[in-house]
C-alpha cells in the first residue's frame, strides 16, 4: 500500500520585506524564518490557503499580484488541519511548523509580467513527521 499525503499552502503577504536575493535553502530560511513567525503569530491576513499551486503566472498580468509574498508547503497530516479550519487554526499550524522544522527546501520564484512583479519566498515541508 502506497502512503500518500495531501499538500496544502499557505499563502501571506510579507509587506515591504528586503528580500535576501541570491540565498536559497538554509540560509534564506534562516534569513526570513523570524520575520515569517512574527507575521503568523500576529494574526496576518490569508492572502490564499488550498491545494498547493505550481508558479506558472509569468508574463501573465491578470495571474500575477504586486508584491512579495510567502508560501509555506506542507502536508495536511503534519499540519493537524485540512481545507475547513478557521484562518486562527491555520496560522497557528503553520506557525509551529516554521518554528519548530526545517524546510525540505526554501526558494525564491521571480515572475514578472508587463505591469506587475510577484515575488514568492517558498518552504517546502515534506517530510512526515
Amino acid at each position: 500500500m502506497e502512503l500518500h499525503f495531501e499538500d496544502v499552502a499557505l499563502t501571506i503577504r510579507a509587506g515591504d520585506l528586503d528580500v535576501p536575493f541570491g540565498l536559497k535553502d538554509e540560509a534564506l530560511f534562516l534569513t526570513v524564518r523570524y520575520h515569517l513567525l512574527e507575521l503568523l503569530c500576529s494574526k496576518t491576513e490569508i492572502f490564499c490557503f488550498g491545494m498547493a499551486p505550481d508558479n506558472t503566472a509569468d508574463g501573465q498580468d491578470e495571474l500575477l499580484q504586486n508584491g512579495i509574498f510567502y508560501r509555506i508547503i506542507g502536508y495536511e497530516k503534519n499540519l493537524g488541519i485540512d481545507l475547513e479550519n478557521s484562518a486562527e487554526e491555520v496560522l497557528s499550524a503553520f506557525h509551529y511548523l516554521v518554528e519548530n522544522f526545517q524546510p525540505r527546501w526554501t526558494t525564491i520564484f521571480v515572475e514578472e509580467g508587463r505591469d506587475k512583479k510577484e515575488v514568492t519566498i517558498e518552504l517546502l515541508y515534506q517530510e512526515v513527521f
